[in-house]
């Protein structure tokens, strides 16, 4: 609900030669700080998304590697697995 005040109130009146105009919004202060928390929100929740599809990404990348290194390791190995030497 938006209250102007008169002229000639506490908070508005005439200065100088200009008039003032002043408005009070009533009842919906809550709401601008309710969107403003929910964006908050958001921006958080990507940012922890975001931050774990990395953690994927690299855990996968560290995983092929490992894969990989093994596969070379037995590979280039001078004694077979399994001859009992």
């Amino acid at each position: 609900m938006i209250v102007p005040l008169r002229r000639g109130s506490a908070l508005g009146g005439d200065v100088g030669h200009r008039s003032v105009s002043v408005v009070c919004i009533v009842g919906r202060q809550k709401v601008p700080y309710a969107k403003e928390r929910r964006g908050r929100a958001v921006k958080k929740l990507l940012l922890v998304a975001l931050a774990a599809i990395g953690g994927l990404l690299v855990y996968r990348q560290i995983q092929a590697d490992r894969a990989e290194q093994d596969l070379w390791t037995e590979a280039t190995d001078s004694v077979p697995a399994g001859s009992g030497v």
